[in-house]
């Protein structure tokens, strides 16, 4: 028997056909189509989506040894994002990218009409612009025919759910990125809807992560090649489904997904949660799997940063983008630890943990006539690493955690250069799943529990439980980074943030003189 995990993703939408016991028997992927319209802002076109994820479903089953076998399909997705549809289902609108930034105004108007405190306490997010309900406010503000004739509004994974089996349904992990859902109460809040002027009526029903929601319509699963039989479950979260397969199960376990950006998830008590968390800048919210609480926090541009510096630094379009990617590691590795003294900012698209901070810029400090590109491409990366342990110390002050040890999953995973380093700037065990689609599999999983294949989480982690590989901190090397950190990069938000806000009020009247 098999079952069918997909990961509509930033980057890339994958799909794989999984056996029981996470066995990799076809996969197949797409780039995402993502409109861009200007600096950080971007949006998804949903039939454009939905024609990606068919042709990605009958790849999968042409390869399939037995498409009949195949029983359920999830998916696992990036949150925030949504489509308001019509009342007869048809989307009325692109969908606003998680990271858009053209939702700041509204938002920033917003939030001086609330007690952010108590937002927080409904929904465990920060006010800032990568939550749902930014994008439906600006649609309220700049598209209000759109917001008028919204019926129903639903994330891409739900839309993409209601095409195969024309239910609407959400599940509690996609929900608690909305800022409009009461994460204790597992319900949507009467209170945040009233207070955005957003008709709770147009939210969809919502449900655990595993619930099945029915079976692809026949005259959908004949053009996908997939028996109309196959039952089709709530998924969840990318990173949350990732954490379900990579065994993260119990607090004391942290796990760094590195993909467009890099996120830092661990498991809480919710009697923990406080102000501490408030200002941390992370979220809490309901996770996959029962009735535990995650935090959540990282750095937007991960991925996103790596793609960036390919794209302007190793530019060459006779050269194919792997091979680029190898010459840059290979440079990053012929410079020094610390770079001979050039420290990379990576918030190319705000700071999100520990400083809530959508205006800060990424930089590159210390440049000098004697620095080489060697240089600047290992700073790129030991930056990146020197956020993540930002990120880890921050956990370890609210959950009182030390986290000794921090499983790996996601694209950052496939490169041992990158891994060795956070190892050494963390100065902690690094334990790399060999699933190499983690987010895939643990939306599989969890169909597989919606189709009664699995009877809970724990029977379906043990059943596809996968080796890990083991990163070492390198004494002499976490040394050095323990300086640099320690004297430089720790406080460095805080003497850019002055810098950033004059910045961004000097691109703001640029804007408007032209």
């Amino acid at each position: 028997m098999y079952l069918i995990g997909m990961d509509l993703g930033t980057t890339n939408i994958k799909g794989l056909i999984f056996t029981t016991d996470g066995q990799i028997v076809a996969s197949a992927s797409r780039r995402t189509p993502t409109h861009y319209h200007g600096t950080e802002i971007a949006d998804f076109l949903p039939e454009e989506f939905w024609t990606e994820v068919q042709a990605i479903l009958r790849q999968l089953t042409a390869s399939c040894p037995d498409p009949s076998a195949i029983r359920g399909i999830a998916f696992s997705s990036f949150g925030e994002t949504g489509v308001p549809l019509d009342a007869h289902g048809n989307p009325l609108a692109p969908a606003i990218a998680w990271f858009d930034h053209r939702v700041l105004d509204v938002v920033d108007k917003w939030r001086s009409r609330v007690d952010e405190r108590e937002v927080f306490r409904i929904t465990g997010m920060r006010i800032s612009h990568v939550p749902s309900l930014g994008k439906i406010l600006w649609e309220k503000c700049h598209t209000p025919e759109v917001f008028r004739q919204t019926r129903t509004w639903l994330f891409m994974s739900s839309y993409i759910v209601y095409r195969l089996t024309g239910e609407y349904r959400a599940d509690y992990s996609l929900a608690s990125r909305s800022m409009l859902f009461d994460v204790h109460r597992r319900t949507w809040s009467e209170r945040m809807c009233d207070l955005a002027g957003i008709p709770i009526a147009i939210l969809p029903p919502v449900a655990p992560s595993g619930t099945p929601i029915g079976t692809i319509r026949p005259e959908v699963a004949s053009v996908l090649g997939l028996s109309p039989g196959v039952t089709v479950s709530l998924g969840g979260h990318d990173h949350l489904c990732g954490a379900l397969s990579a065994g993260v199960r119990q607090q004391g376990q942290l796990l760094n997904s590195s993909g467009t950006g890099d996120a830092l998830f661990a498991l809480i008590d919710p009697a923990q949660i406080d102000d501490r968390v408030f200002h941390g800048g992370v979220s809490y919210g309901c996770h996959v799997v029962g009735s535990q609480t995650y935090l959540l926090g990282g750095t937007h541009a991960a991925g996103r940063m790596v793609d960036w510096f390919l794209g302007n630094f190793y530019a060459n379009t006779s050269v194919p983008k792997h091979r680029l990617y190898a010459t840059m590691m290979e440079r990053a590795a012929a410079a020094p630890i610390g770079s001979h003294g050039v420290i990379v900012l990576p918030h190319l698209r705000g700071s999100l943990t520990p400083h809530n901070d959508p205006v800060a810029k990424g930089a590159i400090l210390g440049l000098r006539s004697t620095h080489m590109l060697n240089d600047i491409t290992r700073a790129l990366f030991e930056g990146l690493s020197m956020d993540v342990r930002l990120i880890v110390e921050t956990y370890s002050e609210l959950t009182g955690d030390p986290y000794s040890e921090m499983k790996y999953i996601g694209g950052g995973s496939r490169n041992p250069f990158w891994i060795q380093m956070k190892a050494d700037v963390l100065e902690r065990r690094i334990l790399v799943s060999t699933i190499g689609e983690n987010a895939s599999l643990g939306a599989a999983l969890l169909a597989g529990m919606g189709c009664g294949l699995y009877r809970n989480a724990d029977e379906a982690c043990a059943a596809a439980a996968a080796a890990e590989v083991e990163f070492i901190p390198n004494p002499t090397h976490s040394a050095v980074y323990r300086e640099i950190y320690e004297c430089v990069y720790r406080g460095l938000h805080h003497r850019m943030a002055e810098i950033n806000q004059d910045l961004e009020s000097l691109q703001k009247r640029l804007a408007e003189s032209r």
